[in-house]
C-alpha cells in the first residue's frame, strides 16, 4: 500500500518530504506547525540533527511500519531517541510522522501578526508606520540588542532580536503594499547572495582559512559589483550612519586590501606619537579638535592591526564604567551617605575593590 494514499484522512495542514532529500540539508524547510511526515526516513541521525533546529527533544515522533500483509502500525517515540542505537528506530520504517509545534513558533504565523497589524481595522499606529519614520526606531532596537550581547543576558537577546526581526518583516510588509517588494524577495536576494559569495561551501568544497575566507569575499563582491555595472569607489557602499569608530574601522580595514596600509604596527605606533604631539601643540580649538579627530583615527588604526573592534572594545569600557559608578553609588547609598558629599579618596576605595573583584 503507498503511504501517501494512507495518510490521505490525515488532517488537512499536512507535508509530505521524501527522506532522502533530507540529506542534503541542515535546516527543515517547512513550517513547524504543519503536519510533517518524512516518507522513506535516511540518515537517523541527520534527521536528529534537522529536527533539533526547530523541536524540542522530548517532542513526540511516530514512527510508521508497514507489517507483512501490508497494513500500518505506528510506534511512539521521542525526538531524543532518534539520538541513539544508529538506524535502529527507523530502519523499518515506511515514514515519520512529526507532529506540528504551536502555530506562534512559525515564521509564517508571526508574518500574518505583522499584515494583520498593517491591514485595514489593524494597529493605527502600525498602519501610519512608511519605511522613513520606522527608522530611528530600528537603530534604537539594533543597540538595545547590542546592549544584551555586550551583557550576555541571554534572554535580553532573544527579546530583543525579536524587535529587530519586527523590523524586518514590518519594512517588507510596507514593502509589498507600496509594490515594491516583498519579504520573498529580501529572503531570496541574501540567500543568492550568501551562496554566491561562499563558493567554497555551496560549489567545489574547499578547507580555507578565516583570512582566506574574507580575501575572498571582497573578490567575489567585487565581481559582484561588475556584474551588476555598478561602479564604485573603494569605500562607497560603507554606511555614512554607523557610529564614527565602526566607520573609521571599515575605512582602514577597506583601504588596507589594496595595500593603503603600513609596513608593520611600528608604523601606526610612530603616527599615534605623532597625532598626540601635534595635539599637544594645537593652539585653538578648532585646532585641537581636528587632531584629537586624527588621535582617534590613529587609535582605531591600532585596534585594526591588533585585530580589535574599536566599537566593541569603547562599549565594553563603557559598560565597565557604568557597573563600577553604579557600586560605588551603590554602596555610598547603603552606608547613608550621598555620592556627592563622599571623598573623592573613599570613592577610589570602593572603586578598586569592585576593580579587584571583578
Amino acid at each position: 500500500m503507498d503511504i501517501t494514499q494512507a495518510w490521505l484522512e490525515f488532517p488537512e495542514n499536512l507535508v509530505i518530504i521524501e527522506g532522502a532529500r533530507l540529506l542534503s540539508l541542515r535546516h527543515l524547510l517547512t513550517p513547524p506547525h504543519l503536519d510533517t511526515v518524512i516518507r522513506n526516513p535516511e540518515n537517523q541521525e541527520r534527521i536528529w540533527y534537522i529536527l533539533s533546529e526547530e523541536y524540542p527533544q522530548d517532542h513526540p515522533l511516530e514512527v510508521i511500519e508497514t507489517e507483512p500483509e501490508g497494513a500500518l502500525r505506528t510506534r511512539k517515540i521521542t525526538l531524543s531517541d532518534l539520538r541513539k542505537d544508529g538506524d535502529a528506530q527507523i530502519q523499518n520504517a515506511a515514514a515519520l510522522h512529526v507532529p506540528p509545534l504551536p502555530e506562534n513558533r512559525a515564521f509564517e504565523f508571526f508574518q500574518n501578526v505583522v499584515a494583520t497589524l498593517r491591514a485595514p481595522g489593524g494597529c493605527p499606529w502600525d498602519r501610519k508606520q512608511t519605511h522613513q519614520s520606522l527608522r530611528d526606531d530600528l537603530l534604537q532596537e539594533v543597540y538595545e540588542l547590542l546592549d544584551g550581547l555586550d551583557r550576555k543576558d541571554i534572554e535580553t537577546i532573544a527579546e530583543e532580536l525579536g524587535d529587530v526581526l519586527l523590523h524586518i518583516v514590518i519594512q517588507a510588509q510596507i514593502a509589498l503594499e507600496d509594490g515594491e517588494f516583498n519579504l520573498g524577495d529580501v529572503v531570496r536576494r541574501i540567500s543568492e547572495k550568501l551562496i554566491f559569495r561562499h563558493p567554497h561551501v555551496f560549489a567545489q568544497a574547499e578547507t580555507l582559512t578565516s583570512d582566506q575566507v574574507l580575501d575572498r569575499w571582497e573578490k567575489v563582491k567585487k565581481a559582484e559589483r561588475a556584474n551588476q555595472d555598478k561602479q564604485q569607489g573603494l569605500l562607497d557602499g560603507i554606511s555614512t550612519a554607523m557610529p564614527a569608530l565602526s566607520m573609521a574601522y571599515s575605512y582602514q580595514k577597506r583601504a588596507a586590501k589594496v595595500g593603503f596600509d603600513w609596513d608593520s604596527v611600528e608604523g601606526v605606533w610612530q603616527k599615534l606619537y605623532e597625532e598626540i604631539e601635534e595635539f599637544r601643540k594645537a593652539e585653538t580649538a578648532e585646532a585641537r579638535a581636528d587632531e584629537f579627530g586624527d588621535i582617534l583615527f590613529s587609535l582605531v588604526n591600532l585596534a585594526r592591526w591588533e585585530k580589535i573592534d574599536p566599537e566593541s572594545s569603547l562599549r565594553m569600557a563603557n559598560l565597565k564604567f557604568c557597573n563600577r559608578v553604579h557600586f560605588v553609588e551603590e554602596k555610598a547609598k547603603s552606608i547613608g551617605k550621598d555620592l556627592f558629599d563622599m571623598p573623592l579618596e573613599e570613592k577610589d576605595r570602593y572603586w578598586d575593590a569592585y576593580k579587584a573583584a571583578e
